[in-house]
């Protein structure tokens, strides 16, 4: 069975009426965050232990009514598809725990359209919940700092859920913090290397492309003050290693003390 087809089922099975509010949805993903993010790594093998509570948190944001989504405020509307993003890049390295992050996965065609899931009763590749539900809508650059790609090279992955109330601050605190990150960016008087994740091809990205002074301005404004990124082209690097916890592994030959 064809997997857009197989999700527009799931999706019309999905399409029971939730009465609550958008923001309501994500305390059981706040939870599941706050358990398992540990600094900028996740425990994914703690995140399994909670699969039924992360399930069912997967199939709230797929019983969404879709005519609640649309009669939402902008913020609500742009949090909940930004958890669902998150949530969604989650449950593929689940599912492939050997294909590392979202961007370094070799899974046909592509990682983002691999994976589909049912949001507000619509079944979306993971990639589109952040192109069309999100940034079409909101094309703040600032929100790239809220999203996962699983990887090192990607923002820090948030400890708690994304809602309306949160949203303004944590785009501009996150924004700031991930810029002056030293060990995914490297911003100074003579250099400005960025993580490639959103940075390259910045030109064709919507969100870049109309703040004033394009990524350069985005940079100067949010990053830190030594950087000099009009007179620095910036550069991108990419950290490709999963933001998993790495289990530390006593040495061979070595046996504990009784």
């Amino acid at each position: 069975m064809n997997i857009r087809f197989a999700g527009q089922i799931l999706a019309i099975g999905a399409s029971l009426s939730f009465a609550g509010t958008l923001d309501s949805l994500q305390t059981p993903w706040s939870e599941i965050l706050a358990a398992n993010v540990k600094g900028d790594r996740v425990d994914y093998a703690g995140v399994l232990k909670e699969k039924p509570k992360f399930e069912a948190y997967l199939k709230s944001i797929a019983a969404v009514d879709s005519n609640l989504v649309k009669a939402a405020s902008k913020e609500e509307r742009t949090a909940f598809y930004i958890d669902a993003y998150n949530a969604g890049v989650f449950d593929l390295i689940l599912r492939n725990p050997t294909k590392g992050s979202l961007a370094s996965a070799t899974m046909p065609p592509d990682i983002s359209g691999a994976r589909f899931l049912v949001v507000a009763a619509e079944t979306l590749a993971v990639g589109e919940i952040q192109r069309k539900k999100v940034f079409e809508g909101d094309p703040d650059p600032r929100l790239w700092a809220l999203f996962t790609d699983g990887s090192m090279g990607a923002a820090p992955v948030l400890n708690t859920a994304v809602t309306s109330t949160n949203l303004e601050s944590m785009a501009e605190e996150r924004t700031k913090l991930w810029l002056a990150d030293t060990a995914r960016n490297k911003i100074d008087a003579k250099r400005t290397v960025l993580a490639q994740i959103p940075f390259d091809f910045y030109r064709f990205k919507p969100e870049f492309k109309a703040f004033p002074g394009g990524v350069a301005g985005f940079v100067k404004k949010y990053g830190p003050a030594a950087g000099n990124p009009e007179e620095n082209r910036p550069t991108f690097a990419y950290d490709a290693a999963k933001n998993a916890v790495v289990a530390t592994v006593a040495p061979k030959g070595k046996k504990k003390k009784k």
